[in-house]
């Protein structure tokens, strides 16, 4: 395994403190949740906990957590 391919593997399971690897570990976070729903309280508290201001979620990103948590 080469470095950029360790960069990436790190970086999907939200092992890296970048902004794609901190949206990875807001959805490894999610997914732990044991009901099919949460509250918006728990999803702030998700993003805070992960380095993520919901303001600061893009539309973009947004979508990008939906689809990881489907």
């Amino acid at each position: 395994m080469n470095f950029p391919e360790l960069f990436y593997m790190a970086e999907a399971e939200g092992e890296l403190p970048t902004r794609t690897g901190r949206l990875n570990a807001v959805i490894k976070d999610i997914k732990k949740i044991p009901t099919p729903t949460i509250d918006s309280d728990t999803l702030v508290s998700i993003l805070n906990k992960n380095g993520i201001e919901l303001k600061s979620l893009t539309q973009k990103e947004f979508n990008y957590i939906l689809n990881g948590i489907r």
